[in-house]
């Protein structure tokens, strides 16, 4: 799968910032985290960028998504 940095954290002033690799409709980290994206250091990184758009694409059906 490759590797693709949804955003990295910055300095204390600044946060965080989106690397413009994210999906439209993902705004929050914690649903990212949620999602499958993780922390390596200091960038947000997911390994299944489809399966990420898919869940999001899928949000509110009642199709129940499984993490584990």
């Amino acid at each position: 799968m490759e590797r693709v940095v949804l955003g990295k954290k910055m300095g204390s002033v600044a946060g965080f910032h989106w690397s413009g690799n994210e999906p439209e409709d993902l705004g929050d980290v914690k649903l990212a985290e949620e999602l499958g994206a993780v922390w390596e250091g200091s960038e947000l990184v997911i390994y299944d960028m489809p399966g990420l758009k898919w869940q999001l694409d899928n949000m509110g059906t009642d199709f129940m998504i499984d993490n584990d």
